[in-house]
């Protein structure tokens, strides 16, 4: 009776030391919510104002900003529902990226998903169920967390991909047309912005090592602290991008 007395308290023990080991939760929904909300903040101050109201182009960083603290607070709630609302949400990414709309009409659509996500999650916590869950197993509702969360990295690397292999080998060709050729109608000329380098090509470097995170963790079942590279490196992003426009400023200016 003793031996197993101890047995379950040293289980217990262990099943609480997992938990504690990953108390706060420190990975790439973290690093996401610091970008986005950096992002966002960054393009709601005066200064970022009165480069939209000079070229409204310059809206598709508002569904940039919204839609990556989406994904970065969506990876801390584990909901079929919301996290495939969170894909639909990051497939703004590319869209926007791309010019092919009006990039101030997707920054309503973004908020309206950013809604329908929040309108989402409280709906569950206050029936205290989540949608899908009678008609998913365990291992469904497991599977769908875990790739719904990778795909929205994924879709996260195409602002890079669109941009460093879509935009760029065309924008001096649509420019010889005129500063609103193309899909230039949507979005700004950028292949001078040193910021815009800069963070595409860190931001891309950020998905690979957050992808190979997960392949290594796989689903987690013990709770194990995520790998912090990847957290960190989100720093590396916005850093250089801060330098790279100081570069800018005192090069070739804005």
């Amino acid at each position: 009776m003793i031996s197993e007395f101890n047995m379950s308290e040293e289980k217990n023990s262990k099943i609480e030391e997992q938990i504690n080991q990953n108390k706060y939760l420190v990975g790439p929904g973290l690093g996401l919510i610091i970008i986005g909300l950096s992002y966002l903040v960054w393009w709601l101050m005066p200064f970022a104002f009165d480069a939209f109201f000079v070229d409204m182009r310059w809206a598709h960083n508002w569904v940039y900003a919204i839609v990556i603290l989406n994904v970065g607070i969506a990876w801390y709630y584990k909901s079929p529902l919301s996290r495939i609302i969170a894909v639909f949400q990051a497939f703004m990414l590319p869209v926007t990226a791309s010019g092919s709309f009006d990039t101030i009409i997707l920054t309503y659509v973004s908020t309206f998903i950013a809604f329908l996500w929040v309108l989402t999650l409280l709906i569950e916590k206050i029936r205290g169920i989540e949608f899908l869950k009678e008609r998913c197993s365990l291992k469904t509702r497991n599977w769908i967390n875990l790739h719904t969360m990778v795909f929205t990295w994924i879709l996260i690397a195409h602002i890079s991909l669109v941009f460093l292999i879509g935009r760029l080998p065309l924008e001096n060709q649509l420019l010889g047309f005129g500063t609103y050729a193309g899909y230039l109608a949507n979005l700004p000329p950028e292949s001078l912005e040193f910021a815009t380098w800069a963070f595409d090509i860190t931001l891309l470097a950020w998905a690979a090592i957050v992808i190979y995170e997960q392949i290594k963790l796989g689903y987690n079942y013990k709770n194990k602290p995520w790998p912090k590279f990847g957290f960190w490196w989100v720093f590396v992003c916005m850093g250089s991008s801060l330098i790279a426009l100081l570069i800018q400023e005192l090069t070739i200016g804005f």
